[in-house]
């Protein structure tokens, strides 16, 4: 059929973590905008790609230092909010830790509690 098979494990038992939640996605190799998403909405996570039952890649996702087309500035008179403007957002990484974020055009910053709802989609 059509679609991709998603399935969700929520509070699954880890020997390293104690307990980790699990999205499979089959069928489907996530985009370098996607793995960004992933990585500022769960900045601990980690991607295994698996192919015929094995794992052939493993890496921790990054919360890089520019994020560009992710998220949307909040700030309504930025110019990546313009229409008008072909202008991508643009976000420097102030701290990994802590994810805060600071708009390349108009300096508004943007922390880990605002990720969520400013996802482009």
């Amino acid at each position: 059929g059509e679609g991709w098979r998603i399935a969700v494990l929520l509070n699954v038992e880890s020997k390293k973590l104690g307990r980790k939640d699990i999205i499979k996605i089959e069928r489907r190799k996530l985009t370098s905008a996607e793995v960004n998403v992933i990585a500022l909405i769960a900045p601990t996570a980690t991607i295994n790609i698996i192919e015929n039952f094995v794992v052939v890649e493993k890496f921790k996702v990054n919360v890089p230092e520019i994020i560009e087309g992710v998220i949307r500035c909040p700030n309504p008179t930025c110019i990546s909010n313009k229409e008008r403007e072909p202008v991508k957002s643009r976000f420097r990484t102030l701290s990994k830790d802590q994810l805060v974020f600071r708009c390349e055009y108009c300096s508004t910053i943007v922390t880990r509690d605002d990720i969520l709802k400013l996802i482009i989609r």
